[in-house]
């Protein structure tokens, strides 16, 4: 799944509508919109320009997560700046973040 996902953002890349398109702006190990909120402080540095760009497009799209189940702690905190995260399988990332945070 992984690779042809990586191949339709090859051969899509450069046909998406201007009005899709956003600039991120890295600020030291983050991004300007990666958005402030005490619940994203301990958010991945390595995931944050998915956020960042989410946030700086004005309707603001829903992130599709399928493997990365910390994201499932963080979903709360993304809903209230506005961002909402889309589990393709929300039973495992569920099941997953509990075991992994001890909850």
């Amino acid at each position: 799944m992984g690779d042809r996902f990586v191949k339709w953002v090859h051969d899509h890349r450069w046909s998406l509508p201007a009005e899709d398109l956003v600039v991120i702006s890295k600020q030291d190990d983050t991004y300007q919109e990666f958005p402030k909120h005490s619940g994203l402080r301990d958010f991945d540095r390595s995931d944050r320009k998915f956020v960042a760009v989410a946030n700086a497009h004005p309707a603001k799209p829903p992130i599709l997560e399928a493997m990365d189940s910390k994201w499932w702690g963080w979903a709360e905190a993304l809903q209230q700046v506005g961002i909402t995260t889309h589990f393709l399988c929300p039973d495992y990332a569920k099941t997953k973040y509990r075991k992994k945070m001890g909850k």
